[in-house]
């Protein structure tokens, strides 16, 4: 039956696209067999190329020829075409195939997407393309993994493998009887191993992760089980396909016995790959890589044990156990290996051999060797260029060129060539080896490898993808450079690209952690706290995408804190301890800040820092209880007096801070020894005198002229002196009396202390009982109250006390000290009965809970 003119014009538009599709793609290459490279396999494009032709000659009468050309086109010629070491004729596959290894993904699903529309449900070719349509999926989410940032890469992993496997979980779920079943298992396992494997290559070129690396780990052990698992199912499907085909009694649409026994083959292999991949996740010639490698040959072992003499699949596992013997440190027994397989022929002149070959000289330390059996080998290839397939080779001639680390071009250039054969992930591959020597070279034990890889190298592969837009991927290997980098110009240029491409990226984290690490490493360079100080500036400011701006805080605070303890006398670290202080006061950290000035203080010893400390420490001591400032006036004047006696320069003003801060047990006075003959100095010559005496000789301290700030930390200090003595209360009060620019509540104590009678008691209870806070005021006057010798003062005490307990909850704390200061000022005034009462009336009816608040009133109740 013909076709219709417009169908056949239609049907030939449709497939000249196909064709043209296929005549644009690179020259097919087969698929390697090493289990870190992809390869597309032999592609029938000499096939494609005469249909196309005979299509444009055909004329009418020839439509249905045509047709059956493309029929030919995208034929199945086997039950499943997605196993890892055989080769396919059918076409439509190697399209696939094609377009995948060019990075044309979109151009590969439509392929398959129309194949699956062409094959009903539950059929085995619907299967296989469902495979196939997976497979595609499973490149294309390979890509995601790179474009996050790597502090979450463990979470795009499952989300990449279950959204590539959703055509496979569809079919299972819609025919769980299909005869497909374990091989449609058998590529959800291969896809899982593809993202892994792109995981590995993304998290390599990462500072490492111990955190991230367990759960890897844990993700291949997994995968690992699962595989044998699928094995010991296929091997159970196998036995009864070769129980079927003994008895002639095989079912139709079923799949035959040798399909399984192939398949238990890749299976083999799967889990020797899947053991040596698992040695990646460790730094290369670490004892973490070694024994992983270690494990991998034993697995290898036992995989050649299972596969029948004089396969391919046995022929590979041997070659994977070689590798994970080169890997393990054991030479010897890979070259044996090696050796067994025979020199290069035409039966040992794959890639894969020839790449091992390579790596056992370079293990031996034979470089010589290993560059002539590469030269040797792309002269029997013809040009290097010329041999796309080639890739394992290529992989090993680039350990060569960074063996000998001499021609940096020469290595750039090579990974230039290898990403136009293997494509963007081979060229990430690549670098993820160049970093492990960069960094195996830049550690300490390192430094007398022979290799010594340039960092500018590395930096230059970084600039070169920025160039393609892929800042992320430019951000790590710039990264790797600067922390490589000897020199620190050069290294604090390379950190600066980096931090800009984390940036670019939307990673502000990575950026902050390269200029942070590459200031570490070059702490001596005048210029290292610039890069700190950047990092710092970055914490500022919220982060792109996911922000935790209480996490970020506490960066920058660490930030600022670093720069003050690594650089303690740069004009940097005062900059960055002002604006740390600045944070932690804001925040109602006073101590933390006082704390953090003084040891700025203590490890600097700049002068010019002396103020800020002192006025940082008053606003924090002047917040505190009468009582709690002792304990830290005694740990201030100890570290000021130790910088005093190291360091001549801070001699006066630590004299200064004494007469202002210190308590009279911790001072020497010797007013001999201010100079300056300023109001200011004169000043705190006459307090120092008037302190000495006690508040005796009645000498007025003129206030003329004084700095402001000195004028408020003198009332301050003298009204300590007061509280602590109240024998001082009356010549102190005459004194602050006539100072000026006195607070409603500083006046009212001032005429308090000067004259203790009944209109200076009245005035505090006043303003105790009229405070916005009210607790507060009614502690500070009865305190004050309290403080005095008069015991009319001491009863308008008791009665705020008991007007603060109203205020509280009863039985909470505050209200049983509230109730103990009350009594025990009873008790001072000679009321013993009333004191005796009241403890007694809270032990009957509130027994505290606390066992040290429950004595204290039980020693009151007992007098």
């Amino acid at each position: 039956m013909g076709l219709e003119p417009g169908d056949v014009k239609k049907v030939k538009k449709y497939f000249d696209f196909i064709i043209c599709i296929i005549t644009m793609l690179a020259p097919p290459r087969p698929r390697p067999h090493h289990p870190n490279v992809i390869a597309p396999p032999t592609s029938r494009a000499r096939w494609t190329i005469h249909a196309r032709r005979d299509w444009l000659r055909c004329d009418r009468p020839r439509c249905d020829w045509r047709l059956a050309i493309c029929v030919l086109l995208f034929g199945i010629t086997s039950p499943f075409g997605w196993a890892g070491v055989r080769t396919t004729d059918d076409t439509a596959n190697d399209l696939v195939q094609s377009l995948t290894a060019s990075g044309r993904l979109d151009d590969a699903e439509w392929v398959c997407r129309n194949q699956l529309r062409r094959h009903p449900e539950g059929l085995l070719p619907h299967a296989k393309w469902s495979a196939r349509l997976a497979q595609v999926l499973a490149e294309r989410n390979t890509t995601t993994i790179f474009d996050g940032k790597v502090s979450d890469l463990s979470q795009r992993i499952d989300p990449a493998i279950d959204s590539a496997c959703q055509p496979l979980v569809l079919l299972l779920s819609s025919y769980p009887e299909s005869p497909s079943v374990v091989f449609l298992h058998a590529t959800r396992l291969a896809i899982r191993q593809r993202i892994l494997r792109a995981a590995i290559v993304a998290a390599s070129v990462s500072p490492p992760d111990p955190s991230l690396t367990d759960e890897l780990l844990s993700k291949f052990s997994r995968l690992q089980y699962d595989v044998n698992e699928l094995q010991e199912t296929a091997r159970r499907e196998w036995s009864a396909r070769t129980a079927e085909t003994t008895r002639g009694a095989k079912s139709p649409g079923r799949i035959a016995a040798d399909q399984y026994q192939r398949l238990l083959q890749e299976l083999s292999l799967q889990r020797v790959s899947i053991a040596l991949l698992q040695s990646e996740l460790f730094p290369r010639g670490s004892d973490d890589y070694r024994a992983a490698a270690a494990d991998a040959a034993v697995v290898a072992e036992e995989a050649i044990l299972t596969l029948p003499d004089g396969s391919e699949a046995k022929r590979v596992a041997r070659a994977l156990r070689a590798e994970s013997l080169l890997r393990s440190g054991d030479v010897a027994a890979a070259g044996e290996i090696i050796a067994a397989a025979g020199g290069p022929s035409a039966a040992n002149d794959s890639p894969r051999w020839t790449a091992l070959r390579i790596r056992l000289a370079l293990a031996k330390g034979d470089s010589a060797s290993a560059r002539a059996i590469c030269d040797a080998y792309y002269r029997s290839s013809g040009s290097a260029d010329a041999q796309p397939q080639n890739l394992e080779v290529d992989f090993a001639k680039l350990d060569v060129l960074l063996a000998d680390a001499k021609d940096d071009g020469q290595v750039a250039r090579w990974i230039d060539r290898i990403e136009r054969r293997g494509g963007a992930f081979a060229r990430r591959r690549a670098e993820s080896i160049a970093i492990a020597l960069l960094r195996s070279t830049a550690s300490p034990d390192g430094m007398a490898d022979r290799r010594r890889l340039s960092p500018a190298l590395i930096a230059a592969q970084g600039e070169d993808w920025l160039r393609r837009k892929d800042p992320r991927q430019a951000a790590g290997l710039l990264r790797e450079a600067a922390l490589a980098e000897p020199v620190p110009e050069a290294a604090f240029q390379y950190a600066a690209k980096s931090a800009a491409a984390a940036i670019a990226a939307k990673d502000s984290q990575q950026a902050i952690e390269v200029l942070r690490q590459t200031a570490r490493k070059h702490a001596i360079d005048d210029n290292a706290t610039q890069l700190t100080m950047q990092a710092a500036l970055l914490a500022s400011k919220p982060f792109a995408g996911a922000d935790d701006p209480k996490r970020r805080l506490t960066l920058l605070e660490d930030l600022l804190k670093e720069v003050s303890q690594t650089w303690p006398s740069s004009e940097a670290a005062l900059k960055a301890n002002e604006w740390l202080c600045r944070i932690l006061v804001q925040s109602g950290r006073r101590e933390q800040a006082a704390r953090d000035a003084l040891e700025l203080l203590t490890l600097g010893q700049r002068v010019d820092q002396f103020e800020p400390t002192l006025t940082l420490w008053f606003d924090y001591l002047s917040k505190l209880e009468l009582d709690q400032v002792t304990n830290e006036l005694n740990s201030l004047a100890a570290t000021l007096g130790e910088l005093a006696a190291e360091n001549d320069a801070f001699a006066a003003p630590v004299h200064r801070a004494a007469i202002l801060f210190f308590d009279r047990p911790q001072m020497a006075f010797d007013a001999t020894t201010l100079t300056g003959a300023d109001p200011s100095t004169e000043f705190l010559r006459r307090l120092e005198r008037f302190r000495a005496s006690g508040g005796g000789g009645g000498e007025a301290i003129a206030t003329d002229a004084v700095d402001d700030t000195i004028l408020l930390r003198a009332r301050w200090r003298l009204q300590r002196d007061a509280m602590l003595d109240a024998a001082t209360q009356p010549a102190i009060g005459s004194v602050l009396l006539g100072w000026p620019d006195a607070s409603e509540w500083q006046t009212a104590t001032a005429q308090f202390w000067s004259a203790p009678d009944d209109t200076s008691v009245k005035g505090i209870v006043r303003l105790a009982l009229s405070g916005d806070a009210k607790p507060q005021s009614l502690r500070r006057g009865m305190r004050l109250l309290a403080g005095s010798d008069s015991k009319a003062a001491k009863r308008s005490a008791i009665e705020l006390a008991d007007r603060l307990a109203a205020t509280m909850k009863i039985g909470n704390e505050d209200w049983y000290q509230a109730k103990l200061q009350a009594i025990e000022w009873l008790a001072e005034i000679g009321d013993q009965e009333q004191s005796r009462k009241r403890a007694q009336y809270v032990l009957l009816l509130h027994r505290p809970v606390d066992g040290a608040t429950r004595k204290r009133f039980e020693a009151f109740a007992k007098n």
